[in-house]
């Protein structure tokens, strides 16, 4: 790459990121096996806020109506269907476990945080198979 289309780059990336002000980068990590148990966990989340973990067959663009509407998930909306709210917790970190039926194996998740609008979302994650 040369210089002048990196420097290009990184001045378009700084105003990306000066242009989303304090918003938070969720992060989200599983492990486990499917089926069985999973652990799901989460860093970079705005504190003390709403949150859900959305599940689909695929990846996609759907974009959410009702809360946290106008937001684009990476998630398609084959199987689509909020699996869980709770709380991103008092330092916007957490850990989400439970058990995986076999229909969920191969599918994905991702963490919409209810901090703004559009609402904060997080990478998207694939289910072991």
């Amino acid at each position: 790459m040369n210089r002048r289309l990196l420097a290009t780059t990184l001045a378009a990336l700084a105003c990306f990121g000066a242009a989303r002000g304090a918003q938070a980068q969720v992060v989200i990590s599983i492990d486990g096996d499917c089926p069985g148990r999973i652990a799901l966990r989460w860093e970079g989340a705005t504190p003390q806020r709403g949150a859900g973990l959305w599940f689909s067959r695929n990846l996609g663009g759907y974009t959410l109506q009702g809360a946290c509407a106008g937001t684009t998930l990476g998630l398609g909306s084959s199987g689509l269907r909020l699996v869980k709210v709770f709380a991103t917790g008092a330092d916007g970190e957490g850990r989400l476990t439970g058990v995986a039926p076999p229909f969920a194996c191969g599918g994905y998740l991702q963490m919409v945080v209810a901090d703004g609008n559009p609402c904060t979302t997080s990478n998207v994650v694939q289910i072991p198979q």
